[in-house]
C-alpha cells in the first residue's frame, strides 16, 4: 500500500511538472508578426525629442543616461504608429525613472508606461501630462513584484482606438488595463506619434545608474 501509494504521488507530481511546463510556454509572448525598430546596430530611425540625456548603442543594446549630470531627455522613432503592440526588454539599475512613450508627437502630447524603478516609484502605471503638469492616469502597484533588477524584463504594451485602451503586460503577468476618457468630447491626444523611450532628469536618477533597451519590436494592428 505504501509503495502503491508512493508512486501515485510521484507521478502526480510529474504531471504537475509538465502541466506548469505547458503553462508556462503558452503564456510566453507570442512575438510572430513584430517587426524591429531597433537595427541593434545604431540609432538609425530614432532622434532625439529633447536635448538632454546620452543616448549610445553598445554591444546591441540602448544605453540612456543623464547628461549633463542631471539632464534627461527622450528618444524617439522617426516613425509615427497609431494602433500597436510594443514590445521591449529593459534593464535597470538602482534607482532611476524611465519609461515607453506612446503616441509622442510632443512632449506635452502622450501616453507613458511608468519604469520607475525606485523606493516611491511605479512599473507599468500609465502617466501623462493634464492641462498643466504631469500625473497617473492610473496607478499600478503590482507591477514592481515582477520586475528582476538583475535581468532583461520583458514588456509587452498593447494600444488601440482614438480614445484609447491601453494594456501592460511585465514578463507575461497583466498589471495594466486602462481604458482613456474623452476630454470635452474628443480623445486627449492625438491617435498616432512616436514610440519613445526616456531618461529622466533630476534625483530620481541616481549617480551612476543607466537603463539599456534590447530587442525593441512593434506590431501595427488593423484599424
Amino acid at each position: 500500500m505504501t509503495r502503491c501509494f508512493q508512486f501515485c504521488i510521484s507521478v502526480f507530481l510529474m504531471y504537475s511538472l509538465v502541466v506548469a511546463d505547458l503553462s508556462a510556454a503558452e503564456a510566453k509572448t507570442d512575438l510572430s508578426g513584430f517587426v524591429p525598430i531597433f537595427d541593434g546596430k545604431s540609432l538609425s530611425g530614432w532622434h532625439k525629442l529633447t536635448e538632454g540625456g546620452a543616448w549610445r548603442v553598445i554591444d546591441g543594446v540602448i544605453v540612456g543616461d543623464q547628461y549633463p549630470e542631471g539632464h534627461g531627455g527622450l528618444l524617439v522613432t522617426d516613425k509615427h504608429y497609431s494602433d500597436y503592440e510594443l514590445y521591449a526588454e529593459v534593464m535597470t539599475t538602482y534607482p532611476l525613472d524611465t519609461g515607453l512613450f506612446l503616441r509622442i508627437p510632443s512632449v506635452r502630447e502622450h501616453f507613458q508606461v511608468t519604469i520607475d524603478y525606485r523606493p516611491t516609484g511605479e512599473i507599468g502605471a500609465i502617466y501623462g501630462p493634464f492641462p498643466t503638469g504631469g500625473g497617473f492616469f492610473q496607478h499600478c502597484y503590482e507591477g514592481i513584484t515582477w520586475w528582476d533588477p538583475n535581468e532583461y524584463n520583458p514588456v509587452r504594451v498593447r494600444i488601440e482606438g482614438a480614445i484609447p485602451r491601453i494594456q501592460v503586460w511585465i514578463r507575461d503577468n497583466k498589471v495594466m488595463d486602462y481604458q482613456d476618457t474623452p476630454v470635452d468630447g474628443r480623445p486627449r491626444f492625438p491617435r498616432a506619434g512616436p514610440v519613445g523611450i526616456q531618461v529622466h532628469p533630476g534625483k530620481s536618477w541616481g549617480k551612476g545608474s543607466k537603463v539599456s533597451f534590447r530587442n525593441l519590436m512593434i506590431k501595427e494592428l488593423n484599424r
